[in-house]
């Protein structure tokens, strides 16, 4: 049987760093065996769906180069692949469950419901639904969802993360397939989607391990041949433990990153690590190195927390394995103030101190923004003065800057840092700037002098 996988993201918010990560896994098993990869969109909750967040789902993952087989933009065999766009098979598959009296209208209203689990808190008892709708239905109601009937017993399945699964399906209460609105719920949509397009591997997030045997027992009453596996991957923790929330974690954000300026290559690098041991040192793996080494025996089962510190090591040991033309290229989007001459000529200096691009930013913005000019102590200005006549007349690249400096600094009786700190803090108004002889060479000479002499000339 040919693989078949699926990711299926909400269009409710940003794109998450769960997505991503859970695409990777998807888009990794495929690779390896030749399989398919399908890009689902569940879009059934109507208040909250925006097409613009559909739109990043897309952006993100291109952006990641881990491009779908089958989507709602690219068409396919079991089109359409918008949840929104398929009501009529969820209805109809519905009124299949009611037919074969596996599933039953419910005409409670939420004030009876609440009511019911109430009484069970009362009694300190799990809730279930009393099957009020299915033995004794109030009658003149036309209002109704449609619940499915647990057939109770044992729900089993492999999971290739955690082994094989066992839930008493005895504990599970007959739940809610259709709402009264008419539209899905994910616990049926999903299955009913996976069943129809021939997914054969469910592979997710930790937290949808639970909706696994409610979804197995639709499969099975609906008379589909279940997946061949399911793998549940370990969740995305924040550094305080709690799983990763669009709300409370601005790195749940997956267009942060490309605004940051992590690369995408070296962010799936991180991702899959998050989640997966390789059992080797080995740290940095080319996208086909990925593809050939993951495997799910590796997978941890624990949550992973997010670590910045490793990411930015992980970016900037990428950063410094590209060619220097090619991160000029990608840096051109960070400094439009710049032309890409002057971008090339500052990159042998940013790229072993830069661990993401936008820092290329903070490096290079005194090339077009003139920065105040600060108040400079007398034996400072002196010094400042030492540089100004020491670069005058010295070819404006950066070797001969830096000798003609070094001979300054050695005349001026203090140490490097003394004499070159006041000079950064003059040409980039910052204390901290790329070696001074790069800081220099990248200003056409006449802006870098008149800098250095207008902090020596104050006016009154």
């Amino acid at each position: 049987m040919s693989v078949r996988v699926r990711i299926a993201p909400s269009p409710t918010g940003f794109a998450h760093l769960g997505t991503a990560s859970t695409a990777l896994y998807n888009v990794l098993f495929a690779r390896q065996r030749g399989g398919t990869f399908v890009l689902r969109i569940d879009d059934t909750d109507i208040e909250r769906n925006r097409p613009e967040y559909e739109l990043l789902i897309y952006e993100s993952l291109r952006w990641l180069d881990l491009g779908w087989d089958e989507g709602p933009d690219r068409g396919g065999p079991h089109q359409p692949y918008r949840q929104s766009e398929r009501l009529d098979q969820y209805r109809e598959q519905a009124e299949r469950l009611l037919t074969d009296g596996k599933a039953y209208r419910c005409y409670c209203t939420p004030e009876e419901l609440e009511a019911e689990r109430k009484q069970a808190q009362l009694e300190k008892r799990p809730y279930k639904y009393s099957r009020r709708c299915l033995t004794n239905p109030p009658a003149g109601r036309a209002v109704s969802a449609v619940r499915f009937k647990v057939p109770g017993g044992e729900v089993t399945f492999t999971d290739m993360v955690r082994g094989e699964m066992k839930f008493d399906a005895d504990l599970i209460g007959d739940f809610i397939i259709i709402k009264s609105d008419g539209y899905p719920t994910y616990q049926f949509a999903s299955p009913v989607d996976d069943a129809v397009m021939k997914i054969t591997h469910v592979i997710r997030g930790e937290e949808h391990l639970s909706n696994t045997p409610y979804q197995l027992m639709l499969i099975d009453a609906l008379g589909y041949e279940r997946p061949i596996a399911y793998a549940h991957m370990p969740l995305i923790l924040a550094h305080d433990g709690a799983k990763l929330s669009k709300r409370r974690h601005p790195e749940a954000n997956l267009i942060l990153f490309r605004e940051q300026g992590y690369l995408p290559e070296a962010l799936l690098n991180y991702l899959a690590l998050l989640g997966w041991n390789p059992g080797t040192p080995q740290e940095l793996f080319t996208f086909d190195e990925l593809v050939q080494k993951f495997s799910f025996e590796r997978v941890q089962h624990a949550g992973a927390r997010f670590d910045w510190e490793k990411l930015n090591w992980i970016n900037g040991e990428y950063i410094r394995t590209l060619d220097d033309s090619e991160l000029a290229r990608r840096l051109q989007s960070f400094l439009p103030n710049l032309d890409v001459a002057t971008i090339e000529r500052a990159i042998p200096a940013l790229k072993t101190r830069m661990h993401k691009l936008a820092q290329a930013v903070d490096y290079l913005d005194y090339l077009w923004s003139d920065p105040t000019p600060p108040v400079l102590e007398p034996d400072t200005s002196e010094r400042v003065r030492a540089a100004i006549d020491a670069l005058k007349d010295v070819s404006w690249e950066p070797a001969a800057i830096e000798a003609a400096l070094e001979k300054a600094v050695q005349q001026s009786g203090v140490g490097k840092g003394k004499f070159y700190t006041p000079l950064r803090d003059v040409l980039t108004g910052k204390k901290v700037s790329l070696p001074i002889h790069y800081t220099l060479a990248l200003l056409p000479r006449e802006i870098a002098l008149f800098r250095l002499q207008r902090a020596t000339n104050p006016p009154d």
